[in-house]
């Protein structure tokens, strides 16, 4: 893995600034003055929100598709604002592989053991508690798209068909302080898996299995960026990975996210397709 890490600061106002035209008050009223000269407000603008869904599920899960269901129905009603991953732990009975298709991974089993959710389908949204009720899901990931992120969040990917080998740069520029550190997480997820699936007591032989967890490009927590963090800032680093022969290039693509390492909350996501 290669890492190569640039970092840019320059601090600026990030205050609205007022300027007032004489105004006299008095004990009856105010004088009227002009609107034009009345006051400049300048806007600090926001940075929406993308959430990350990180989804614990598993080919033997009977609820799971339901989950899934959920997740790609918001996607479509509020484009570009979830990411959305699927993580297929090892080692439980509702993630063994079934008819010879293996989507579990070493790194989903982390934060499986991590995260600890009582059962499967299981949403981690923003790095939050995990919600094995499905029911709330579409409340708690609609009040994460409501609040502006400190920072953008954007990904440019190379890759080389002979070699499989694949870079991915990641740019962040914060608008606002924030006061705690970050790391970045980039990770390769596969689309369009054709697969059993339980659902219900029935077995989907043909089952669509998306944002499969493959692998991290940045190890299981990610690559420290800084500590704190104020306006203007900005970063960028470069890491890459070789595809694995048994993943379609064509179906991957790639998420980033910021994430405190220590709470696990998430600060932005971004999501691109490695051929974009």
């Amino acid at each position: 893995m290669n890492n190569y890490i640039f970092k840019f600061n320059r601090l600026t106002s990030g205050t609205a600034v007022l300027t007032f035209a004489a105004i006299s008050l008095l004990a009856t009223g105010c004088d009227n003055v002009d609107e034009a000269d009345r006051f400049i407000k300048v806007e600090r603008p926001e940075i929406a929100r993308k959430v990350l869904v990180q989804e614990f599920t598993g080919q033997g899960c009977i609820n799971c598709p339901q989950g899934a269901a959920l997740v790609h129905s918001l996607q479509a009603e509020y484009p570009g604002a979830i990411v959305a991953v699927n993580l297929h732990p090892e080692n439980t009975q509702y993630t063994r592989p079934l008819g010879g298709l293996k989507l579990t991974s070493a790194e989903a089993t982390v934060y499986y053991q991590y995260y600890k959710p009582s059962m499967l389908p299981s949403a981690v949204i923003d790095g939050q508690a995990p919600l094995s009720n499905v029911s709330l899901w579409t409340d708690a990931i609609l009040q994460a798209i409501a609040r502006p992120s400190a920072a953008d969040l954007n990904l440019t990917t190379e890759y080389d068909a002979a070699t499989r080998e694949l870079k991915v740069t990641y740019h962040s520029k914060f608008n606002d302080v924030y006061n705690a550190p970050l790391a970045i997480n980039i990770w390769v997820m596969e689309n369009d898996i054709i697969g059993p699936q339980y659902s219900g007591a029935n077995i989907i032989r043909d089952y669509v299995h998306n944002h499969v967890m493959r692998a991290t490009l940045t190890g299981e927590w990610g690559v420290a960026v800084a500590d704190s963090f104020i306006p203007e800032d900005e970063y960028t680093a470069t890491f890459s990975i070789a595809l694995d022969e048994s993943w379609v290039a064509e179906n991957c693509e790639v998420i980033a996210f910021l994430q405190n390492p220590s709470s696990k909350t998430v600060e932005q996501s971004a999501e691109k397709s490695i051929f974009d």
